[in-house]
């Protein structure tokens, strides 16, 4: 990781702690596509606790006590999204095993 990526994530990181961003938010603040947008919000999603939201726009990290019901629903949306790509690899499995 270069010292200008690893600048931006951390610049991102501690806009995440004040306040919910949207991936074109990061795209705006750091002048990058949507594709390196959405690989810098899930590089700071890999190293701390970030809420995102699949009815709200927007991703911040989990800081606060406050915070705790919007995490546990963003972990129970992570569980759901997890368990229906692992009914869909298991259907492509199946098929593979057939051919």
């Amino acid at each position: 990781m270069t010292e200008e990526r690893r600048a931006k994530l951390n610049a991102l990181y501690r806009i995440m702690l004040d306040k919910a961003v949207t991936k074109e938010d990061v795209m705006d603040i750091f002048r990058v596509s949507e594709r390196i947008a959405r690989d810098m919000i899930a590089e700071v999603a890999k190293v701390r606790p970030v809420i995102s939201f699949s009815d709200k726009r927007g991703y911040r990290v989990a800081c606060r006590p406050e915070d705790l019901t919007d995490a546990r629903h963003a972990l129970l949306d992570i569980r759901s999204r997890q368990s229906e790509l692992e009914r869909r690899a298991l259907m492509l499995e199946q098929f593979l095993e057939g051919v």
